[in-house]
């Protein structure tokens, strides 16, 4: 797989933000852009994605789903400003679609109405349709087939889901936030690209993500055609030159 040659390649993915919840080493919050035949959609779109965007000059009013890993505000908590944006700055109404977790069109209502009081029940200027991704079933979003295992993780009612995304005969496996699981084996197997979060170096007494130690096992276990490691921590930041895998750093463009 030759990411030089994006032309050659139907799938197309830019990392708008592959960091922790604190912004460690200056990453922005996880978004991952991708570009297929059905259009443009992000996985994740954490609280510092519009900026990230911006910097990357992709127009936010282009995407057209945005599929959720699980509901915490460093990976959904930057939806309140692209629905702004689409309601008084973009220049299109073209329709969006927010996949995610059972219950999330509560919880983004909610998160509105703590950031935009009374703007939720106005009237928006474009569609949004909302998708619930449950757990060992296939849906189909927008052409993309999409199926979900549960995470090692915790974000309030709503489950954290780890999703394998199916797209122009590509296969995108995104652990989301979790600790290690052996269905994630499952979830990259074949995978054309498996991004897998590495929040911490060495394990720690909690288990809800993965530390690159616990990987570094597991890594021959995993059959996938690429490896990207994120959610990096200030020690793995601090590594993150000398890693033997390859880390979703800001701007990085992948052709799959």
């Amino acid at each position: 797989m030759d990411s030089t040659t994006p032309d050659r390649a139907s799938v197309q993915i830019q990392i708008a933000g592959g960091g922790d919840a604190f912004g460690s080493g200056g990453q922005f919050q996880t978004c991952f852009i991708v570009d297929d035949s059905h259009g443009r959609f992000a996985i994740d779109f954490g609280a510092t994605s519009m900026v990230a965007l911006s910097k990357l000059g992709i127009d936010a009013a282009e995407i057209e789903l945005v599929v959720l890993s699980h509901l915490h505000g460093d990976h959904f908590g930057g939806l309140p400003f692209l629905l702004l944006q689409r309601q008084f700055a973009a220049s299109t109404c073209r329709p969006l679609t927010l996949a995610g977790p059972v219950g999330l069109q509560a919880r983004i209502g909610a998160l509105m109405d703590c950031m935009y009081p009374g703007l939720w029940d106005s009237q928006w200027r474009f569609a949004i349709d909302f998708v619930e991704i449950t757990l060992d079933h296939t849906t189909t979003v927008l052409g993309r087939r999409i199926a979900a295992q549960k995470a090692r993780h915790f974000a309030g009612a709503q489950d954290c889901l780890s999703l394998r995304i199916e797209t122009d005969n590509r296969v995108i496996a995104f652990s989301g936030d979790t600790g290690w699981r052996d269905d994630l084996i499952d979830l990259a197997r074949e995978s054309d690209l498996f991004i897998c979060e590495c929040n911490e170096r060495f394990d720690q007494p909690y288990d809800t993500h993965i530390s690159f130690e616990t990987l570094s096992k597991n890594i021959d276990r995993l059959h996938t055609k690429r490896l990207l490691v994120s959610h990096l921590g200030p020690e793995m930041v601090g590594i993150i030159d000398g890693l033997p895998v390859e880390a979703a750093t800001f701007g990085l463009k992948l052709a799959l």
